[in-house]
């Protein structure tokens, strides 16, 4: 999308100066908390067919809180009856590479504001809560229907508001920030972001992840999650992403699936653009299983996370 991130010809002196504010020294960890290089390892394993249990193994022993972490989840998956692990290898082999890295990169994304006043961290908490729901429910939607690699979509939904976390962070005193919280991401409050900073969430989320070196598709997923349809290389992740997203903020609200509108959803058709009528169907079938499924998922990982 030529031309996104230039700076409006009618913007306000404040909305300048905060913008600076939210924008500057994103991969500056002497200034701002971000992501650790062992969690953006770990984010680029998830989509690697070769990686190795060795390999994931080696990178958790660095950290004593990930390790802690990955011992305290692979515990509480155990069979009844089966033996306390007290090894990481051995808890990796438990829990699986894949659903390793996903907890590890949840527990990443916690250090961006882990530092901040309890405030901003039972608000930074919140949004972590609805990106991981996204996260968890979008890659069931790609393991039961074939659709894009569970990996990689795991990581695009729990990344994909992180533009959110940056400027809860970086603005604590905001009140549009502090709004992010409780207000469904519609396109009212894309423009009341715009208005306040002269960028949305959108936006500090793919400076972000470019300071960071985050992979190209995780980048365009938080960029265009709200805009799918402007997406061209990475088009069935970020509309995934964003169907997945508007059903989310749904169950959040209603606290069950019943009487959503899939078809309603305008960032559906993008994502089924060329399904035969069967694959949507599918979906609709689908969807309520997955969702429950999706929503204990998110529970017992908080849990590990602590």
């Amino acid at each position: 999308m030529p031309g996104l991130l230039l700076r409006p010809l009618n913007e306000r002196p404040s909305q300048v100066a905060l913008r600076k504010v939210v924008v500057t020294n994103l991969d500056r960890p002497d200034t701002y908390p971000t992501l650790s290089e062992t969690t953006v390892r770990v984010m680029g394993m998830a989509n690697r067919p070769d990686a190795s249990v060795a390999e994931i193994s080696a990178l958790v022993r660095r950290d004593g809180m990930l390790a802690a972490g990955v011992l305290r989840a692979a515990n509480s998956c155990a069979v009844r009856g089966a033996k306390e692990i007290e090894d990481v290898r051995a808890a990796v082999l438990r829990m699986g590479l894949q659903e390793c890295c996903n907890l590890l990169s949840v527990m990443g994304v916690k250090t961006v504001y882990n530092r901040c006043s309890p405030a901003v961290q039972e608000r930074c908490d919140t949004i972590l809560k609805h990106s991981l729901f996204v996260a968890r429910l979008a890659s069931g939607i790609s393991s039961e229907l074939g659709i894009g690699q569970p990996g990689s979509v795991f990581t695009a939904g729990l990344l994909h508001d992180l533009g959110r976390l940056v400027a809860c962070v970086k603005c604590p005193e905001n009140s549009t920030a502090a709004a992010l919280v409780s207000a469904d991401e519609t396109d009212e409050v894309i423009r009341s972001e715009r208005e306040a900073w002269g960028l949305d969430h959108c936006e500090i989320g793919h400076q972000f992840a470019t300071a960071n070196r985050l992979p190209e598709a995780m980048a365009q997923a938080m960029l265009n999650h709200h805009r799918p349809a402007g997406e061209e290389k990475h088009r069935e992740l970020v509309a995934l992403i964003a169907v997945t997203e508007r059903m989310v903020a749904h169950v959040q609200r209603k606290h069950n699936i019943v009487g959503y509108n899939l078809v309603a959803c305008p960032h559906f058709p993008v994502l089924a653009r060329g399904w035969p009528p069967s694959r949507a169907s599918e979906f609709h079938k689908a969807l309520p299983e997955i969702v429950v499924q999706a929503m204990r998922d998110t529970r017992t990982m908080l849990k590990s996370c602590g």
